[in-house]
């Protein structure tokens, strides 16, 4: 029994010990934001908001492929138009940036990322007047964004850019539907090693994503190389009563990578 206890409480300290060292390698890369903040955002003042929540594990099983959702409560009087998605800690701390032509009501938007070590992971909303906004999480990852490269690259090429995409249930005005889509894309960051030559392996990623229902595009993604392999996008929104369309028929996916190749795909969908 005294052998068990003192185990449980070595567990106890050990798992304090890592949370510890997670909170402080957290506060050490939000040093890290002010010259972000700086580069991106110039001196614009960005406020702290409670329209958007980010949710993520505390500690990532998977610093390649960690788990982010966006819940969002949008306002009338000065929609969000635009969300940036940024990792203080990675070396390219920009995500992804989320664009809505659209003023949607509600979202909730679930991606996975890459971090490089661990980091507070910021939303950054613009509304349609200007004003940014900021809410923001911290988990414990690292290693996302280097390691080894071993696949094919002919194999690679060949599949890359191809999708899948799923919206259920039909999609209609004021009404909530959830959209998934799915890229087949390694994403390779240009920090990663080519197994084959030991050199490091070029950037290769998603660039840009348009969506589009009918022939009005609902979301706009432009990618860098902190979304993880093979991006994966869930999204529950819903749009507002002045959105013309009353059914959804055909859905629009239009890619660019970041060596210029664009895709493009029609999804017809069943009545």
């Amino acid at each position: 029994m005294v052998t068990r206890i003192k185990a449980l409480i070595l567990k106890v300290l050990l798992c304090s010990l890592v949370l510890l060292s997670g909170t402080v390698n957290a506060e050490l890369s939000a040093q890290n934001w002010p010259m972000i903040k700086e580069r991106f955002f110039n001196h614009r003042p960005i406020n702290p908001t409670n329209l958007i929540q980010v949710i993520a594990p505390l500690g990532a099983e998977n610093a390649a492929q960690v788990p982010v959702m966006l819940k969002v409560s949008n306002q009338q009087q000065d929609p969000i138009k635009s969300i940036y998605l940024l990792v203080d800690a990675n070396p390219v701390p920009i995500v992804a940036h989320y664009q809505f032509p659209l003023s949607f009501n509600t979202l909730a938007l679930s991606t996975r990322i890459r971090m490089q070590n661990d980091s507070h992971i910021r939303a950054i909303a613009e509304t349609e007047s200007g004003a940014l906004l900021m809410a923001s999480t911290i988990v414990n990852a690292g290693g996302g964004c280097a390691g080894t490269v071993a696949e094919d690259e002919a194999i690679v090429r060949e599949n890359a850019g191809k999708i899948k995409f799923q919206l259920n249930p039909p999609y209609k005005p004021q009404k909530t539907a959830s959209a998934t889509l799915q890229i087949k894309h390694p994403m390779y960051t240009g920090l990663q090693i080519d197994a084959k030559t030991k050199q490091l392996k070029p950037a290769f990623y998603i660039q840009h994503a348009n969506i589009m229902f009918e022939e009005s595009s609902v979301m706009q993604v432009d990618f860098n190389v902190g979304t993880a392999e093979n991006p994966h996008l869930t999204f529950n929104f819903d749009l507002p009563a002045t959105h013309h369309q009353t059914n959804v028929n055909q859905v629009h996916i239009q890619l660019l990578d970041n060596e210029r190749k664009s895709f493009s795909y029609t999804i017809n969908l069943k009545p």
